[in-house]
């Protein structure tokens, strides 16, 4: 719905754009595997020609093309600073493979040469975009506003006052830009739209979404004491989501990482710890494979892992909640399930990491199970009601369906409200999965204590009562 809103407007809307520039994603991928192709085919120079274009727009791939050419093709003057020059945006940029080139070309070159190309990548700017032209539209509308030449849209969860305190707030991010990202200011005018989505306390969430073809952002960005962090935070968001379209490029992400299929991501924010939170969540999902298949299973059903703690950058330095980590059952679904790391790092080991990745995934499977209920009926009431078709006893049908229907929505509808940490069984559930991990790893009992909560939950307390005692005795 919200999607069509964004369509219905766009097309009552003035919003001018000259051909010239690369003013969305689609026109800039084109471009870029035009000339990747046509470099394939041997038409280097035309290759070259457009590579260069790109790069001029901040697209770190074409940078590093660029600056490839310059250092294995062409004989003009001065090619190697130009070569130094490129590779180093391209580094700069997020480019892996630019960095192998960067060196390679620093080593070829005479010291006044690569310290010519080096100051001439410091005092490079990209090339002004005519992206937008004319005034920006005024809209009188609770659900739909336009920043510059970006459409932002409210999620209905999203209270009408904070959603014009965030039309402000990204407004004011825009503008930081070319004050916190000066070498990246072109890859903004590749954001399609904006959705803003609820968010409280250290909820910073801020993500491309490939279905609407938008970036999310959480109106938790409003308790920061500036919109500098969202301004890095856009430009990250648009690197990742283009080196992710690129397939001859590989993000260099300096607050992200992953193991396998599972995608870590860290905080902008300078004072939380981000790259040790990368270090240990990593070894820890590396070292999950010591656990039993069953514990080690719960751990694959996670997508996604953020890290969101308290900073001094936020007006509000307080956590979210008391959890270390917990699971995001609002914004998770069947293609992406996510872990929220609530607390900063201090000095946590990698088996405590363990014990907390084994309980949020377990929550993650209890998600998929609350998912298979809705819309659907037990297996053998159905069973029931076929019979009872059978019989002709339509009013029996009707009363199968309705009495499993209605339980099955009411614990669907409480596991929306509370998640799994406020519906003491699966609570319970989930810290068991734990107690079996911390026995597995034979952790020692001062780190099980600070880790795990058991609360009341019984079987949970007298497994590990049980091994305990058996590891005294021995």
């Amino acid at each position: 719905m919200a999607r069509l809103l964004l369509l219905l407007c766009l097309s009552l809307l003035p919003l001018k754009a000259h051909a010239t520039d690369f003013c969305d994603m689609d026109t800039m991928l084109a471009s870029y595997k035009a000339a990747f192709n046509r470099q394939k085919l041997g038409d280097l120079e035309s290759a070259h020609n457009s590579f260069k274009k790109l790069a001029k727009a901040a697209v770190a791939p074409a940078q590093r093309h660029v600056a490839q050419y310059f250092l294995e093709e062409s004989r003009a003057d001065m090619a190697l600073e130009n070569a130094i020059m490129w590779a180093q945006l391209a580094a700069w940029g997020g480019d892996e493979k630019a960095k192998t080139i960067l060196k390679q070309a620093v080593e070829s070159a005479r010291h006044s040469v690569s310290e010519a190309g080096l100051r001439w990548a410091a005092q490079w700017r990209p090339e002004d975009t005519s992206c937008f032209v004319g005034e920006a539209a005024k809209i009188d509308d609770d659900d739909f506003q336009i920043v510059g030449r970006f459409p932002v849209v409210r999620h209905e969860n999203v209270d009408e006052e904070v959603f014009a305190a965030m039309v402000t707030r990204l407004s004011q991010a825009l503008e930081n830009v070319t004050k916190v990202a000066v070498y990246f200011t072109p890859l903004i005018d590749l954001i399609p739209a904006f959705e803003v989505i609820e968010g409280e306390g250290t909820d910073r969430f801020i993500q491309w979404d490939a279905d609407n073809d938008w970036i999310k952002v959480s109106s938790g960005f409003l308790q920061d004491s500036s919109p500098r962090q969202l301004a890095y935070s856009l430009v990250l968001t648009v690197q990742r989501r283009l080196f992710s379209l690129i397939k001859d490029a590989s993000f260099a992400d300096q607050v992200g990482t992953h193991y396998g299929k599972i995608k870590i991501y860290g905080s902008l924010y300078g004072d939380v710890r981000t790259k040790r939170f990368l270090k240990l969540f990593k070894e820890a999902i590396k070292e999950v494979r010591k656990l039993p298949v069953v514990l080690r299973d719960k751990v694959n059903y996670l997508d996604e892992i953020h890290y969101m703690p308290p900073s001094r950058y936020h007006a509000i330095r307080l956590a979210s909640t008391k959890r270390f980590a917990l699971y995001d059952h609002v914004r998770s679904g069947p293609e992406k399930r996510m872990m929220i790391v609530a607390q900063k790092m201090a000095f946590e080991e990698v088996d405590q990491i363990i014990l907390e990745l084994v309980r949020v995934g377990h929550q993650a499977q209890q998600h998929t199970y609350i998912e298979g209920m809705r819309g659907q009926v037990d297996g053998k009431k159905r069973e029931n009601a076929i019979l009872k078709a059978l019989e002709g006893d339509m009013q029996g049908v009707a009363e199968a369906f309705t009495k499993t229907t209605a339980k099955k929505k009411k614990e669907v509808a409480h596991w929306d409200k509370a998640g799994p940490d406020g519906i003491a069984k699966l609570y319970c559930e989930s810290v068991n999965a734990q107690v079996k991990a911390a026995i597995a790893l034979k952790i020692h009992e001062n780190r099980f204590s600070r880790t795990v909560d058991l609360k009341n939950c019984k079987k949970a307390r007298a497994a590990w009562r049980t091994y305990r005692s058996t590891e005294t005795k021995k």
